[in-house]
């Protein structure tokens, strides 16, 4: 059943909240499809039950497979057209890109599975930052969680706000929060902290009027990431390395996923660390390793590396 959020805007709550918008003129645009086929129908029967159909737009703010998983199904049982921005739907229409990236290669047979590989499907249209064929809706470039993430800003004063953060009760239950680019993903927090909605939906979390303390549990979560870091390369590491201390360190268990999407957010930590002079890289005995640059300073105290307040 679609939940009112505010005016035309709804959502269909569920492991990743699917906006919903009902067009003043009659039928639908949805954010995003949901992991798989099941999502889809779930989709489908909500707008039926809300005299809501023809679906017209689906708007995938991105190209994981939890948000995109549905498409299949929805395009082949209705007209909708679907939009997405390039980058994300270069993944979406090859959705082994995905496990292929994060692997580094050929992914193994255990990464070869919906979580990582949605359904291939079509996307019929690229968005951009101005998109008058989707209007009402607007596009919000979001990008940190992955290259070319957007949020959608409805006509009510809603905004999905796809993965540009997570609740404190995810960031409580997992130390590592992916975000492929760090200096974008903060970036990204500053421009919502002066953003002016009625309401922010994010896809894993709850409805809220009121973002700072999220945002901000967000932001210190990736500087501390970064500064944990930099203490462990006190000594020269591998990414390899980092990410066994971290996960032993904070207790973490990894499925095949779960350890390529860690190795993949430290190396946007490292990324972020290398770019702000902060940290160098070298090769020993066939091994690449990174350690902590001269330049990083360090509070006498507390031995804590200085990060920049801005995040950009």
């Amino acid at each position: 059943m679609l939940t009112l959020i505010q005016g035309r805007t709804y959502y269909l709550p569920g492991p990743v909240n699917i906006g919903v918008y009902l067009y003043p003129d009659g039928g639908a645009a949805i954010i995003d499809t949901g992991l798989d086929d099941e999502s889809g129908r779930r989709v489908l029967k909500a707008l039926r039950e809300a005299d809501a159909l023809p679906l017209r737009t689906i708007i995938n703010t991105h190209s994981h497979a939890d948000h995109c998983g549905g498409n299949a199904f929805l395009q082949k049982r209705t007209e909708a057209v679907t939009w997405a921005t390039p980058f994300e739907a270069a993944v979406i229409e090859n959705p082994y890109l995905e496990p292929f990236y994060l692997s580094g290669g050929d992914p193994f047979p255990a990464l070869r599975n919906k979580f990582l590989m949605a359904k291939p499907s079509r996307v019929d249209r690229r968005a951009q930052s101005e998109n008058p064929e989707l209007a009402p809706l607007q596009v919000v470039p979001l990008p940190g969680h992955t290259p070319e993430q957007i949020g959608i800003l409805t006509p009510d004063g809603v905004l999905f706000c796809a993965d540009a953060f997570f609740s404190c009760a995810i960031l409580d239950k997992y130390y590592l929060p992916y975000f492929a680019q760090v200096r974008a993903a903060l970036t990204t927090l500053e421009k919502l902290a002066g953003f002016q909605a009625a309401y922010y939906l994010p896809s894993h979390g709850e409805l809220t009027a009121d973002l700072p303390a999220v945002l901000a549990a967000n932001r210190a979560r990736l500087l501390a990431v970064s500064e944990y870091i930099l203490t462990i390369l006190e000594e020269p590491r591998s990414r390899e390395d980092l990410v066994a201390i971290i996960a032993t360190e904070k207790g973490m268990a990894f499925s095949p996923d779960q350890y390529f999407l860690s190795s993949a957010a430290v190396a946007g930590h490292l990324a972020y660390l290398a770019e702000e002079g902060l940290v160098r890289h070298y090769f020993s005995a066939g091994r690449m390793l990174w350690v902590r640059a001269e330049s990083a300073t360090t509070f006498a105290a507390g031995k804590r590396a200085v990060l920049p307040q801005g995040g950009a």
